[in-house]
């Protein structure tokens, strides 16, 4: 559940929505709990999807986020590192509402 709110949090492994999963927290950490409907007012994608190596098509993505969402209702929030959704093109096929994109600086430290 999101803090505060009566909302509960469903994973979607890739486009596989007959997998969905409920997300449950215990003492261990946030874990994946029973089958689950997969229905949202937001989505909220990983960077990770867009990864070539990933061979995920966005519109496949798209098509999984009108399926399962109401599109006069719901939040698209993108989580993801160096501009990979802006890269791949994401960004030109889904309607993201919030982009939050991490950047990394690499940096040497010797004792």
């Amino acid at each position: 559940m999101i803090r505060g709110s009566d909302k509960k949090l469903v994973f979607i492994p890739n486009t596989s929505v007959d997998r969905a999963r409920s997300i449950i927290s215990t003492p261990e950490g946030m874990q994946l709990g029973e089958a689950a409907d997969p229905a949202a007012d937001m989505v909220v994608l990983l960077g990770g999807l867009a990864i070539p190596k990933m061979n995920t098509d966005v519109n496949d993505i798209k098509r999984v986020i009108d399926d399962i969402t109401n599109p006069d209702n719901r939040t698209i929030i993108g989580v993801f590192f160096m501009g990979i959704f802006q890269e791949m093109g994401w960004t030109d096929v889904i309607d993201f509402d919030y982009l939050l994109d991490s950047h990394m600086k690499n940096t040497t430290l010797k004792k």
